[in-house]
């Protein structure tokens, strides 16, 4: 009897030193593994603008409403668009007009500017002595408004020097998220700030005009046609 107890307790005991050194052997084994965790989250800093096929808005004056026209320039197929000019005229005189979406932009959008001198105004400066010499360029500051941050970009024409002027430009403007409106207008420019018969035409391409009863810029979005940039 003795002997089965004492060969009992000597079971017990290695059993419980194997367990010891198996737990201790997991720990260090543990330790050495090296902990892979998930990556961290980041938000995105400057996504990929998307580029809508269709954008529907409104465009007035800030006073009424203005209507496209068909512009012929350059040679290039009519293009619809709207004029900027400063002019004594006063129905000449528009230096400035603005954009307004149905929809605020729900992410970054691109949108397609393109602008120019018309020719037959610039027939009328070049034909004129007085004219020619007191013109000098144009400038258009076109800003986006109501985003949680705003963009802007100044648009420049000088078809009096550069022959590649003489033609419908492009520019892409990209609109923030939550954008609201588009503004332009016409600007002096260093150093002498001369608007002296500056006139733009603008034309935007993904443009769709909505009646001017549908309210605009309203806190929903909607499922943008896009294609990209």
């Amino acid at each position: 009897m003795k002997a089965i107890i004492i060969n009992a307790l000597i079971i017990l005991a290695a059993f419980a030193g194997v367990t010891f050194l198996l737990k201790k052997g997991g720990e260090a084994g543990a330790s050495k593994v090296k902990q892979v965790t998930a990556p961290v989250g980041r938000g995105v800093v400057d996504a990929t603008p998307i580029h809508p096929l269709v954008i529907e808005g409104q465009i007035d004056n800030f006073a009424e409403p203005i209507a496209l026209q068909p512009i012929r320039s350059w040679g290039a197929d009519p293009k619809h668009g709207f004029m900027l000019a400063v002019s004594t005229n006063p129905k000449l005189n528009q230096p400035r007009a603005r954009v307004v979406f149905v929809y605020p932009t729900a992410a970054p959008t691109a949108l397609d500017i393109e602008y120019t001198v018309p020719p037959n105004v610039f027939e009328i400066i070049e034909a004129d002595p007085a004219a020619r010499d007191r013109f000098d360029s144009v400038a258009v500051q076109a800003a986006t408004q109501g985003g949680a941050y705003n963009s802007s970009a100044l648009l420049q024409l000088d078809p009096k020097r550069r022959l590649d002027h003489r033609k419908w430009l492009s520019y892409k403007l990209i609109l923030p998220p939550a954008t609201k409106e588009v503004q332009f207008w016409i600007v002096g420019i260093p150093p002498d700030y001369n608007v002296f018969w500056a006139t733009c035409a603008i034309s935007l391409p993904q443009l769709r005009v909505t009646p001017a009863n549908v309210p605009a810029a309203r806190n929903t979005s909607s499922p943008p046609m896009t294609e990209n940039p």
